[in-house]
């Protein structure tokens, strides 16, 4: 049984559908929910299969789908991370509610914050959850707040996938046309 060569136009759809599925799920996942990031997830592996299809040799399909499986999380948590330090400022907040879920199947604490800005809700893990009744927030219309003690990300890591995914794809080119 032999496999069919994917059509070039599929292969760059899918490339070019992936790169769209992937803005448009880090967009949203940066600005309204992390949740979002399952858009970003099938733009992932739709460009993992263009790319594969693209070079028809299967050894590339470890490195496209590991990209692929990679950026969206990456690129949402990192990249809103990143613009966060940029373009957020810190905000010292009170809270004005806490609701404590210390048996469900991942222990959190929803809090409800009042900020100079505005009320913000904001989750922490049942571990993390805070001993005093005041918090930092960083915040940044239009992105998400977060707590200003969440671990900070490097530039580096975020630019360097989507820059390893838009080089393979020469190279997936290039690979086709080598008999």
């Amino acid at each position: 049984m032999s496999s069919s060569p994917v059509p070039r136009r599929t292969a760059w759809l899918l490339i070019a559908g992936g790169f769209a599925g992937l803005a448009a799920g880090v967009g949203f996942g940066v600005t309204l929910t992390t949740g979002l990031v399952f858009v970003g997830l099938l733009g992932g592996l739709a460009y993992a299969l263009g790319v594969s299809g693209l070079a028809e040799r299967k050894w590339i399909a470890l490195p496209a789908f590991a990209l692929g499986l990679v950026a969206p999380f990456l690129l949402t948590f990192g990249g809103h991370s990143v613009l966060m330090q940029r373009i957020g400022h810190v905000e010292h907040c009170t809270i004005t509610q806490a609701e404590e879920h210390p048996f469900a199947k991942y222990p959190s604490v929803d809090y409800v914050l009042a900020c100079p800005s505005g009320e913000v809700e904001l989750s922490r893990d049942w571990d993390d959850r805070l001993a005093i009744m005041e918090a930092d927030v960083l915040v940044g219309s239009p992105l998400r707040p977060v707590f200003a003690d969440n671990a900070r990300w490097n530039l580096v890591p975020v630019t360097s996938v989507p820059l390893a995914m838009t080089l393979l794809v020469p190279v997936a080119r290039a690979l086709r046309k080598v008999p």
